[in-house]
Order: C-alpha cells, then sequence, then structure tokens
C-alpha cells in the first residue's frame, strides 16, 4: 500500500497551439504499489486516428494489466503500442513519440522513443533527462551545434526512431533513480521545448511558487511570441514528489533475524538456483528471438525476403515457447509478408505472370498494413510483372493482327513488344517478340515479291497488248494508205462513187486511230470525188434526155410515115 503512504501529484496542460487540432495526448494510472504516466506527441497528421491517444491507451492498458518497473516489461508496452499502430488500418502511416515515466513511489524508470522529453528535476536543477533520436541530437552531441541553437535547429524534428516506423524502434529506457522528497518529474512535447528553452524552464521552475504556477507560466511564456513563430501542439506534465515512501522500520534480535534468515536462507538459494536455470534458459531464448527479429529486419531492409521468413519464423516459434504474444504476433505478421514476397517471386520467375501479379497485389496490400515494408521492392516487381504482361499482351494482339492478314501491323506490335522487353531488360519477351517480327517480316516479304512478280506479268501482258495494239494500228494505218490509194486510182479513173466509198472508208480508220490530220486530209478528196459523180450523174441524165427525144422523133417520124403509107394504101383501095 506506498501509495497511501507517500504523496504524488500531477496536474498537466495540453493545447493546440495554432494547429486545427491538438494531437498530444497524456495519461496516468496510480495503482496500490506503481504509477504510469504516458506523454506521446503526434507525428502523423492523420484526420480520423489520434496515434499519440492510441499508444498512451496500449501503455496504460498494458501497465495496468501487469504493473512493473522491470526494464524489459517496459519495452514490451512500447512494442506493443508501436505494433498496434502498425496495425491500424488508417489512410496514413501512424507515427508518434512518447516519454514513459513508471515509480513504486520510491524509485523512478524512464523510457522513451523519438524526440518527446522527460526531466527529473531537483530544486531548479535537471538531474535526469531523455536524449533527442535527432539528426539535431546527433550534431550537438558531436559538438556541431551549440545547445541554444538546438530547439530552432531545422534538423530537430529529422528522428531516426519513433513508433510506427517501418523497422523496429530504438526504445531507450533508463535504470532505476531513487526519489527524494522535493522532485518533479516532467514530461513535455516539442511544442513546449520548441519555444521554451531548458535555461527559461528551469527559471520558470524556480520562481513558481506551486506545482499549478508552472504551468500557467510556462505556457504564458510559450504564447507570447505567437505572433512571431507557428505554435505546435504543447503539451507539459508535471508530477511533483511531495513524498516518497519509506518502509516501516521494526527491531530485530539477533536470534530471530538467524531463525528466521536460515531457513529462507536455504529456500532462496534453491529457488534462486531454479529461477536462476529458469532465467537463464529464458534469457537465452529471449536474446536469440531478439537477435532474429533483427535479423529478419535487416534482411527485409535488404530485400533477402527468404532470409527474413527465416529469422522471423525461428523469432515466432521462439515467441511462442516464451508465450510472448506481442513478438509472436509481430514475427508472425512479417514472417507471412516475407513468406508472400517469396510466392510472388517464385511465381515471376516460373513464367506465371498473372499469378505474380496477383501475389504482389496482395503483398503491397499486407506491406501496408506493416507501415510499408519492404514495399519499395514490391512495387518494383510488380511494376516489373506488369511490363511482363504488356510485352505478351502485345505480342498477342500481333498474332491477331496477323491471323487476320494485317501482318503489317503485326510488326508494329511486336517491334513495340521487343522494345518493352528491351527496357525490362526481359530476354525471353525480347526473343519471342524478335522471333515472330522475323517471321512476319519474312512472311510480307514473300508476299511483296508475289506481289512484285503479278506486277511485272501485269506490266509484260501489257507490253506485249501495247505492242499488238501498236502493230493493229500500223496495219489500220496502212490499210487506210490503201484505201486512200485506190480511191485516188478509181477518182482518176473517174469511178468518182466507188473512190468516194473508199476514201469514206480510209477516213473511218484515220478517225478511229485519232489522224485526225490525215482524216481532215481526205475531206478535199471526197468533196471532189462526189462532185465528180454528180456531174457524172447529171451528164447521164442530159444523155438520157437526148436519147428519149431522139427516140420520140424517131417513133414519130415512123408514126408519120406509117400513117402517110396507109393513107396511101387507102387510096390505092378506093381506087380500085
Amino acid at each position: 500500500m506506498r501509495r497511501i503512504n507517500s504523496e504524488f501529484q500531477t496536474l498537466h496542460i495540453s493545447e493546440e497551439g495554432q494547429k486545427l487540432s491538438n494531437r498530444d495526448y497524456f495519461g496516468f494510472v496510480e495503482m496500490d504499489d506503481f504509477a504510469c504516466y504516458v506523454l506521446a506527441d503526434s507525428l502523423d497528421e492523420d484526420p480520423e486516428s489520434n496515434s499519440a491517444r492510441l499508444v498512451v491507451e496500449s501503455i496504460i492498458r498494458d501497465f495496468t494489466q501487469a504493473p512493473s518497473m522491470r526494464a524489459g516489461t517496459l519495452k514490451r508496452y512500447l512494442r506493443r503500442a508501436h505494433a498496434e499502430l502498425l496495425h491500424q488500418r488508417s489512410g496514413m502511416h501512424l507515427k508518434a513519440a512518447v516519454a514513459v515515466a513508471v515509480t513504486d513511489y520510491r524509485k523512478l524508470r524512464f523510457c522513451h522513443v523519438g524526440n518527446s522529453r522527460l526531466y527529473l528535476v531537483r530544486n531548479a536543477r535537471i538531474l535526469e533527462r531523455t536524449k533527442d533520436q535527432s539528426l539535431t541530437q546527433n550534431l550537438l552531441e558531436q559538438g556541431q551545434l551549440i545547445p541554444d541553437e538546438a530547439a530552432r535547429h531545422e534538423e530537430r524534428n529529422n528522428l531516426y526512431s519513433f513508433l510506427g516506423e517501418r523497422g523496429n524502434p530504438k526504445l531507450q529506457v533508463s535504470g532505476k533513480k531513487k526519489l527524494e522528497d522535493g522532485e518533479l518529474i516532467i514530461q513535455l512535447t516539442r511544442g513546449v521545448w520548441e519555444q521554451c528553452g531548458e535555461q527559461e524552464f528551469l527559471q520558470i521552475v524556480n520562481d513558481a511558487g506551486e506545482t499549478k504556477d508552472i504551468l500557467s507560466r510556462t505556457e504564458d511564456f510559450i504564447l507570447k511570441n505567437q505572433e512571431n513563430s507557428e505554435i505546435d501542439n504543447y503539451s507539459l506534465a508535471l508530477t511533483s514528489v511531495n513524498k516518497v515512501y519509506r518502509s516501516p522500520k521494526k527491531p530485530l534480535s539477533v536470534k530471530k533475524i538467524l531463525m528466521i534468515a536460515l531457513p529462507v536462507l536455504l529456500a532462496v538459494t534453491i529457488a534462486s538456483v531454479a529461477v536462476y536455470m529458469h532465467y537463464r534458459s529464458v534469457r537465452t531464448k529471449t536474446e536469440s528471438m531478439r537477435q532474429h527479429m533483427e535479423s529478419g529486419a535487416q534482411y527485409l531492409a535488404y530485400h533477402n525476403f527468404q532470409k527474413a521468413a527465416q529469422d522471423y519464423g525461428e523469432a515466432k516459434s521462439l515467441a511462442k515457447s516464451l508465450k510472448r504474444e506481442p513478438e509472436y504476433e509481430e514475427a508472425d505478421m512479417y514472417a507471412k509478408l516475407a513468406e508472400q514476397v517469396n510466392l510472388s517471386d517464385e511465381a515471376l520467375r516460373e513464367g506465371e505472370y498473372k499469378k505474380a501479379r496477383e501475389l504482389y497485389l496482395t503483398a503491397r496490400r499486407m506491406s501496408q498494413e506493416t507501415g510499408n515494408t519492404g514495399l519499395s521492392y514490391i512495387e518494383g516487381q510488380l511494376d516489373e510483372t506488369e511490363g511482363y504482361i504488356h510485352v505478351f499482351d502485345l505480342i498477342a494482339q500481333g498474332e491477331k493482327k496477323e491471323e487476320y492478314g494485317n501482318i503489317q501491323g503485326a510488326i508494329v506490335l511486336y517491334k513495340e513488344a521487343k522494345q518493352k522487353a528491351v527496357e525490362l531488360y526481359f530476354l525471353e519477351g525480347k526473343q519471342e517478340a524478335l522471333e515472330l517480327q522475323a517471321a512476319a517480316e519474312e512472311k510480307l516479304e514473300t508476299q511483296q515479291m508475289e506481289k512484285d512478280a503479278r506486277i511485272q506479268e501485269q506490266v509484260e501482258a501489257q507490253a506485249v497488248s501495247k505492242a499488238m495494239e501498236n502493230e493493229q494500228k500500223t496495219n489500220d494505218q496502212q490499210n487506210a494508205i490503201d484505201l486512200e490509194n485506190q480511191g485516188n486510182a478509181l477518182l482518176a479513173e473517174g469511178s468518182y462513187e466507188s473512190a468516194a466509198t473508199f476514201y469514206q472508208a480510209a477516213k473511218a480508220i484515220y478517225n478511229r486511230l485519232e489522224l485526225t490530220e490525215l482524216a481532215e486530209g481526205i475531206d478535199l478528196k471526197i468533196a471532189t470525188a462526189e462532185a465528180g459523180a454528180a456531174a457524172k450523174a447529171e451528164k447521164k441524165a442530159e444523155e438520157e434526155t437526148q436519147t428519149q427525144e431522139t427516140e420520140e422523133e424517131e417513133t414519130q417520124t415512123e408514126t408519120e410515115e406509117g400513117t402517110q403509107a396507109a393513107e396511101e394504101d387507102a387510096m390505092q383501095q378506093e381506087g380500085t
């Protein structure tokens, strides 16, 4: 019942500063024999989840179930909180810094991750303090930076360790510190120490009359420069150790001490040996488990998933035998991720690209659930697999075009597939695309040769036809000349109508042969023949008219002579 025989007073402030919401969180629990004080600072900006609150509630819950000041137990509290951040299905990677103080009302032990701080102050002097896990702290320790510049240094929030990181956070646990009356256990987030340096804060502690005055004066100091500087969320928790627990002292006789001590000593010795043997076994297994966990994390960082799966498998077995549920869950989670990536890689090596893509997609989802562990490798492999699938899709499209007779289009797709394969260093895809391209080009060349042969045949046929046509034209022209010459001969003989007929036949041939000048030149001859035929016809008509008149005259003469003879005969008869 140490609590009621001691006096610890805890006060705190936590405000959003100039941010939209306060993402710091403080919580504490004071039990009969132990007390725990936890202050956390969210390092992300997820609007739906407060990572600082998740961390504080996780640690307080675990502490309440199994209160302890052992360093290993405190680390287990932090690792479980770390695992809970990784398991959150949030839109953002949850991260937090935390400072934890645990006491049995006589001694203090503290632990932290990130840049949330804890000071143990006595008489306005810092006796113990945490060290930020930041680049600025490293520069400060190396002498490259003076303390006055640290609170404003640009790398003060560049942390190399925090809860929720992809690997295992570096947990810092102090030894046990004996408490004295009047000491202050102070926990503060970066929003306080960025605006209020250690010297200014110690001056406030020295000047304050009561614990609550420290809170109000520190807040006034933080806010006085809010118009000139950006104020982050700020949280400050003070636990005033007004009275530490002291064990009651009872005088004992030497005899009684021996009577009590000897059996106890014997029992303790026997128990100690048994405990030591058990402890040594547990310690050996725990150390082996820790080494396997660290080795697995390193292998994951170097993308050696086979080795990582082996180490995490060993760590999982050891955690199971030790009944370390948080470590078992963590090892199981990373082992499954490594095994999933190994299955994906195996499918890729076997050329089962679509299967590999589905496996990598599952691996990517598992990676995101574990804080994006190995995500860059998985996404690279997924991109490569998608590229392989794209190469074969292009080849399939080319084969389809080739099947439908579009060989030129197929060659274009084969070339594109080959180029994509070259970019991916995908030898198998490149070789297949090259072979199909060569076969298609050979087929296209054969078709072109056949086409050229057909064209040559057509050209030769056209040449023969043209030669025959020219020969025919030559013959026809000669026939026309012969007809014209025959017309000339007939015209000279005076056979005008026959001459005109031959001339017309010659002209028709000239017109068909498009010999316009020769056709027009023969028109005069036709006209002459037609004129001669007309003159000949007129002359013939005149001759026929003259012949008819002569015949008529002869007929009339014969008639008149006949009439006269008849008259003479009649006269003779009458005379008789």
